[in-house]
């Protein structure tokens, strides 16, 4: 589950592998609190069941922000 992020087209992009989806939902619920402790928020895909995309990227100044990169620093912080 550790990989790092990459830029995609303007974005902070990173993708996790689970055993499962139950395992996906544990941590995207971690994710998901501390996105709205920040009150930022990642775009999020799920796809075969176990697997998760996360997307970050300020809609309001078009381009990857301080707040992009300190969220993504606190999701790799995540146990």
């Amino acid at each position: 589950m550790n990989m790092n992020w990459k830029i995609v087209n303007n974005r902070l992009v990173k993708e996790y592998h689970f055993k499962n989806q139950t395992e996906l939902a544990i941590f995207f619920l971690k994710v998901a609190k501390l996105a709205d402790s920040m009150n930022h928020h990642p775009d999020v895909s799920v796809f075969q069941c176990s697997k998760l995309k996360l997307e970050l990227f300020t809609h309001t100044v078009n381009k990857i922000s301080d707040l992009d990169q300190k969220l993504a620093k606190s999701i790799d912080l995540i146990n």
